[in-house]
Parts: structure tokens; sequence; C-alpha cells
């Protein structure tokens, strides 16, 4: 299967530098789509680059330095410049001929899906260590949802909505976390088999999914006033209305945040094998890595808001950390991801940047947003709560049988 990989990741770089090659004798078509998507230049600026990993990618029997270069490189430049090129063809596609706009999307955007899988089994497998491993996961996410807002259906609302919003870049993403999670040795199971273990408790499974039906509704109708009390129990919603727009951006968060997560989780719980602090450093870190990537929204919203929203991010991201683990179901976290911030989005201004003002009730939702989850953590890390999510861990780290790996 590597081999074919091989071959079809040659074809795809042959390709794209066609592509690029094209771009440079057309001006006009160049013009037009820079004018489109300013990021056209960096791919046309970079795009040599792809000579040279057709060069190596052809070059069989590498010196283990080259090789690990060679990965790099790809790991680094390809998936933007491939995915990118290919979305930028897309564009010039359905500009050209309009009236087949929905059919060209449709034929791209399904291709674009599975385009990067061959990079994944061929390069992107072979990454072996921890920290590689986790900069691979985030630049491969950053990369896809990149290379996803540069694409445009000229009057086609529908695919323009799922494309700028992300929605279709974490489709993509998940196809890819799942042969990457094959790379590694590790089957990807969206819904773990149930195991009934004496350690598992109903009540504690009955608790952790009705907090987590609380906290979408606090989070989204909750915090409100200045007091413990009004911050607690004083709910309000704006006006709703359902949008596309609305429940593909909620949809996207759910889907690509939680596969980012399961992919952390499998670094780290492999990472911790042998320390019998594996579960609670996993919960912790992976939380962490969660809320630092929302540092990516400062520029669109300013720095104490941004700060707010990181020191949030982490809170929740301990609870859907222990869900996970304490459950199997990758699915439970999407959904509750998913709700979470469809019923803002839903909200009249929802989907806009937030503020901060320094007032009483904002860092009383800030403290009751870390200090509830860290609460529910330093419960679910001791007793049979622990062994239950060990079992778990250790059934998610189940590897797959040899001739199912690349």
């Amino acid at each position: 299967m590597k081999e074919k990989a091989r071959y079809a990741l040659i074809a795809e770089l042959v390709l794209s530098i066609i592509f690029y090659i094209f771009l440079y004798l057309n001006p006009g078509l160049r013009h037009q789509l820079w004018v489109q998507h300013n990021e056209v230049f960096l791919l046309i600026f970079f795009s040599p680059v792809l000579v040279l990993m057709l060069l190596l990618v052809l070059w069989q029997k590498k010196p283990p330095k080259v090789d690990t270069f060679n990965r790099w490189l790809m790991i680094i430049f390809w998936p933007l410049l491939s995915l990118g090129g290919w979305i930028e063809l897309m564009n010039a596609v359905a500009k050209t001929w309009p009236q087949m706009g929905i059919l060209v999307a449709s034929v791209f955007l399904l291709i674009g899906l599975v385009w990067l899988v061959p990079f994944i089994i061929a390069i992107a497998g072979d990454v072996n260590w921890i920290i590689p491993r986790i900069i691979l996961v985030f630049l491969m996410m950053e990369n896809v949802m990149e290379a996803s807002t540069l694409g445009h259906i000229p009057g086609n609302k529908f695919f323009n909505t799922i494309i700028s919003t992300g929605l279709w870049a974490a489709v993509a993403y998940i196809i890819l976390g799942c042969f990457l999670a094959q790379g590694w040795g590790y089957s990807f199971n969206f819904n773990l088999k149930f195991h009934r273990s004496i350690n598992f408790s109903n009540s504690v499974l009955v608790f952790l999914i009705a907090f987590g039906i609380v906290d979408i509704l606090w989070n989204a109708f909750g915090g409100q006033g200045n007091n413990l009390f009004s911050i607690l129990f004083s709910y309000h919603a704006d006006p709703m209305k359902f949008t596309l727009n609305s429940f593909s951006e909620a949809a996207e968060a759910g889907l690509m945040e939680e596969m980012n997560r399961y992919l952390m989780i499998i670094i780290l719980l492999y990472a911790l094998r042998k320390s019998k602090w594996q579960v609670p450093i996993t919960i912790f870190i992976s939380a962490l890595f969660f809320g630092l990537l929302h540092f990516d929204n400062l520029g669109w919203q300013k720095l104490a808001p941004t700060v707010a929203q990181v020191t949030f991010a982490f809170g929740i991201g301990l609870f859907f950390a222990i869900a996970y683990l304490y459950t199997g179901k990758l699915w439970l976290t999407m959904l509750m991801h998913f709700f979470m911030d469809f019923l803002i989005f839903l909200q009249e201004n929802g989907d806009q940047p937030g503020t901060w003002n320094g007032s009483t009730g904002e860092w009383l939702v800030a403290i009751i947003s870390v200090v509830v989850p860290v609460c529910i953590y330093l419960w679910m890390i001791t007793g049979k709560r622990k062994l239950v999510m060990q079992e778990n861990s250790r059934r998610i780290l189940q590897p797959i049988t040899n001739n199912l790996m690349y």
C-alpha cells in the first residue's frame, strides 16, 4: 500500500508542477487568482520547491538524513502548495464555466478530501518521535484550513459557505487523521466498543453527560450579571436565527478540533505509556494545547478577550478529554462541542469577536470556567474513575495487526 501511495504522490507532484507552470505562463489567470486571494502569491513563490520534492521522492535509496529532510520539506510545504493549488484550479475552472459550478465544485472537493492521503501514507506516517508528531498534526490542521479558505465558486452560496467556514477542511482532516493514526499503528475508532468494567460507574457517566449539557447551556445563555448568583443562574438568549453559516462554523469546530484532540491524546498516551501519571498528564497537556490553539483568533479579536477564550478553552478541554477517555466515544465530544458553538452562533452577533471590559462579572465567568473543570479533573483522576480511563487508554492504543499497517 505504501508503494502505491508513493506512485500516487509522484503523480500529484507532477500535476502540481504542471499547474504552477501553467500559472507562470498565463499572467492573466495568475492576476485574476491573485486579486481574489493574496495568498496565491505565496503559493507561486514557493512552488519551485515542488521540483525538489519530486526529485527526492523519485530517489528511492536516499541517505537517512536526506530522507528526513525531504519528509519535513513535504510536511511544511506540500499540504498547502498541493491542496491550495488544487483549490485554485477549481476556482479557475468554475470561473471559466460558471454554468457548471455545482458539478465542478462537487468533483474537485470530493477529490480534495483524499488529495493528501498518499502523502500521509508515504511520508507523514513515518514520523516517529513525539514532538515531531505534535508539530505534524497542528501543521496539517492549519494548512488544510488555509487551503480551504482559498476556494470560491461564483454564485454558489452552499459550496462557498462549507468552504469558507472550514467545514470541508474539517471532513478532510478527519479522513487524513484516520490514515495518519493507522500509519502510526493504531486503528481509529470513532465509537470504542463499550467494555463493561467492574470499575465503570453509570452514575459517573450520567454526571459527565449532565454536566456537559448544563455547561453547553450556561456557555450559550448564562454568565449574566455581576455577582455569583446571577452568573450561575441568570440565563438570557439574544434573537436566534438558523443559518447555514452558523451550522457550518459549529460543525467545523466540533469535527476538526475533536479530531485534533484525538490525535493529541494518542500521541501523549504513547509518549507516557510507562508513566503511572499517563492519563492525568495526557488530559492536562491535551487541554493546554487546545487552549493555546485559540490564540489563532488573535488579530481577529483583541488580546484580552483572546486570553479569556484561551482560558475557557483550557477548562472545557479538560472536560472533553475526560469525557472521551471515560466513554471511548469520540462522537460524543464532537456532538457536545458542536452544540456548544452552535447555540452561540445561532444568536444575533454570536459569531462576532469577543470583548473584555474587565468587569467583576467577566472575571467571575473566567474563574468559574476554569475552576469547575479543574475540580472535575481532580476528581476524575482518582479512584475507579481513573482506572476506567486507563483501561480505555490501553484499548485506544491497541495496535492494529501488521498486515493492516502501511
